[in-house]
């Protein structure tokens, strides 16, 4: 019974420390509240699911963040929006720089999911290349690289540069 507490105390402090974060990860990657608290949701059931597993493990937030790219990947590919051909025309050809710039979540979600929660914890919520590479699985020089090509990504569509 003293380690089912203890695990119910540790969810509730990880919940407490990293669940504004999560919650706002998966909102913004799935473009919808609704499907953010379902993500979020399935997110924390994981984690639940792991400290019961691992009961000894000491959680840090790169570890919580690799549970969260995992399981809000599957959520993404299962709920992608897509732009419609006729927004796509519209964000390629009739906003002024100024309309591109108000629909800057458009483009957003035009990325791939990765580069999206990449952009995302990296410049939103600053946090460490360290982590990052902990929770996505992926070198830091590599992950440098590729917040590099998301942000010339976004110019080049948005600024029309090539």
């Amino acid at each position: 019974m003293a380690l089912a507490q203890k695990n119910t105390k540790r969810f509730e402090n990880i919940l407490e420390l990293y669940g504004d974060l999560i919650y706002d990860i998966c909102v913004n990657i799935l473009w919808s509240s609704s499907l953010g608290q379902v993500a979020f949701k399935t997110t924390m059931k994981e984690i639940k699911h792991e400290l019961k597993a691992n009961p000894y493990f000491d959680y840090k937030r790169a570890f919580v963040l690799k549970i969260a790219y995992e399981k809000l990947g599957f959520a993404y590919q299962k709920n992608i929006k897509k732009l419609t051909p006729a927004e796509q025309i519209m964000l390629d050809t009739y906003l002024s720089l100024n309309d591109k710039i108000n629909q800057f979540d458009s483009y957003f979600h035009r990325l791939p999911f990765a580069d999206m929660f990449l952009l995302l914890i990296r410049d939103k919520h600053g946090l460490p290349y360290p982590e990052i590479t902990a929770a996505m699985n992926t070198p830091e020089d590599s992950l440098k690289t590729q917040r590099q090509m998301a942000y010339r990504t976004l110019e080049e569509w948005i600024w029309e540069t090539q």
